[in-house]
C-alpha cells in the first residue's frame, strides 16, 4: 500500500499520548517490531508506552529496549489514549485488552504485513508482500531519514529472522536477505541472536514441551495433529510448540491449544498445505498468515476441539487433501488440480 511517510510522521508528532501495541502470543516479529518502533520514536523525540497483552517471552530479554515493554496481562492500563499505533496485528481482537485503550476520538495507525479483513486504522501502512512487519519498518526508517541504530537494527533482524522461519519459509525473499545483510553491516551479530532466541531455552520450557507432546492426537486420517497443555503451565514460554505437531509425517494441519485460565484458551495454527489457517482463525475471531495463525477462545476446550476439527475437516474436503507422505505439492490429475501429500 502506498503511504506518504509524512502522514506517519505527522501522526507520530501530533499532540496527545501514544500507545504502541502488538498482538498477544508475541513472536519475534511482534517483539522485534515493537522495539524497533520504539527506537524510531526515540529519534523523533516522541513519548510513548510499548505494550503487549501477554507475558513477554524472556528469550528476547537480550534485545536493546526489552525492559521498556509493558505487559498488560500483568499490569493493565485502564485509560484511553489519544493515539494508538498497532504493529503486526491483522485484526483488532489480536491486541486483546489493549482494545479498551482505543476510544471514539483515538487515532489509530496500523502497520502490518497481514490482510485478514477490512483495514481498521485511520492510517493503514500495510504491505502483504513484505516478509515481516520488520521489513516495513526498515523502509519507514529510510523514508523518514532516520538512523538505524542498535535497538532498531536488532529489532528488525529478529523480526525478519522469526517470520521467515530462520530463512526457510517461502517468504525468504532476496530483499529480506539484503536487508538482513545491511543490518549485519551495522553491527548486528546474527549468531548471538540465533543462540539467544533458539538455543537458550529454560529447562521448564522443555518440561512443558514434553507434557504437550504427550497429548498428541491425530485426526482426519492423520492429516491433522492437535497438542495441548493445561493452565498449570500457562506462564511458560510455548512459542514454537505447534511446529512439533506440524512436523509429523503426513500432517498438513496442526493446532496447539494452551489453557490460560479456566474457560480461556489460546490457539496456534499451522498449515503445510493450501489450507489458509488465517481464514480458519478468523472464524474464531483471530487472524494471521496463510500458513500460521492464531486466536483466543472463551469456552470449554471440548467444544473448541469439536468445532476446530469440524472446520479442519471442511477445509480438507474443500481442498481435496488426502493422506500420502511428508511433503505437500500440487499435481495435475486428469486435467484437475489436487493437493496431495507425497513423500
Amino acid at each position: 500500500m502506498s503511504i506518504n511517510p509524512e502522514q506517519i510522521r505527522n501522526f507520530l508528532l501530533s499532540n496527545g499520548n501514544l500507545l504502541v501495541v502488538t498482538h498477544f502470543s508475541p513472536d519475534g516479529d511482534a517483539v522485534g517490531s515493537l522495539l524497533a518502533f520504539g527506537g524510531i520514536l526515540d529519534q523523533l523525540g516522541v513519548e510513548y508506552i510499548l505494550a503487549i497483552d501477554d507475558v513477554i517471552p524472556e528469550k528476547y530479554n537480550f534485545l536493546p529496549g526489552y525492559e521498556l515493554i509493558h505487559s498488560l496481562s500483568e499490569e493493565p492500563i485502564d485509560r484511553v489514549f489519544d493515539r494508538v499505533a498497532i504493529l503486526d496485528a491483522g485484526a483488532l481482537p489480536r491486541i486483546g485488552s489493549a482494545q479498551s485503550c482505543i476510544g471514539k476520538e483515538t487515532k489509530v495507525l496500523n502497520i502490518d504485513h497481514h490482510y485478514t479483513g477490512p483495514y481498521y486504522g485511520d492510517i493503514n501502512y500495510v504491505d502483504v508482500e513484505a516478509c515481516a512487519t520488520a521489513e516495513i519498518l526498515y523502509d519507514l526508517c529510510n523514508e523518514l531519514g532516520l538512523e538505524i541504530n542498535r535497538q532498531i537494527a536488532y529489532g528488525l533482524y529478529v523480526g525478519i529472522l522469526a517470520d521467515t522461519g530462520r530463512f526457510r519459509f517461502s517468504n525468504t525473499s532476496p530483499r529480506a536477505l539484503e536487508i538482513c545483510s545491511k543490518l549485519i553491516s551495522k553491527g548486528v551479530d546474527p549468531g548471538w541472536i540465533t543462540e539467544n532466541v533458539y538455543y537458550n531455552q529454560p529447562f521448564e520450557s522443555f518440561q512443558t514441551l514434553s507434557i504437550a507432546l504427550s497429548t498428541l492426537e491425530l485426526h482426519h486420517d492423520g492429516l491433522v495433529c492437535l497438542i495441548s497443555i493445561d493452565r498449570s503451565y500457562s506462564k511458560n514460554d510455548t512459542e514454537g510448540f505447534v511446529e512439533h505437531a506440524a512436523s509429523i509425517k503426513g500432517v498438513v494441519l496442526a493446532a496447539f491449544i494452551k489453557e490460560m485460565n479456566e474457560g480461556f484458551l489460546k490457539v496456534s495454527l499451522r498449515s503445510r498445505c493450501r489450507v489458509d489457517v488465517a481464514e480458519v482463525a478468523r472464524k474464531f475471531g483471530g487472524g494471521g498468515h496463510l500458513k500460521a495463525a492464531g486466536f483466543r477462545f472463551v469456552g470449554k476446550k471440548d467444544y473448541l476441539v469439536k468445532k476446530l476439527l469440524e472446520e479442519f475437516g471442511r477445509q480438507i474436503n474443500h481442498h481435496k487433501i488426502r493422506l500420502g507422505g511428508r511433503f505437500i505439492e500440487q499435481v495435475s490429475v486428469a486435467g484437475k488440480e489436487n493437493i496431495i501429500a507425497e513423500s
